[in-house]
């Protein structure tokens, strides 16, 4: 058990990491009109990879627990 959850932590660990590099960075459109009242929100494939970015951590983090645990 301790292996298959050593196995998908590192699966997850680099899971996380190739989609943490695929989210675009919207830095200059937000911080350049910081007073400004129009929100972006998240469309299409950026918010389909900001969801599987979230699941990916929540699922490191609770094998994590678990893996600690045992």
């Amino acid at each position: 058990m301790v292996t298959f959850l050593t196995v998908f932590q590192i699966f997850l660990s680099i899971t996380i990491i190739v989609l943490v590099f695929l989210q675009p960075s919207n830095e200059s459109e937000s911080r350049s009109n910081i007073l400004s009242s129009v929100t972006f929100e998240k469309r299409g494939w950026e918010k389909v990879m900001f969801n599987l970015t979230i699941i990916s951590v929540t699922l490191f983090l609770f094998s994590s627990i678990i893996q600690t645990l045992l």
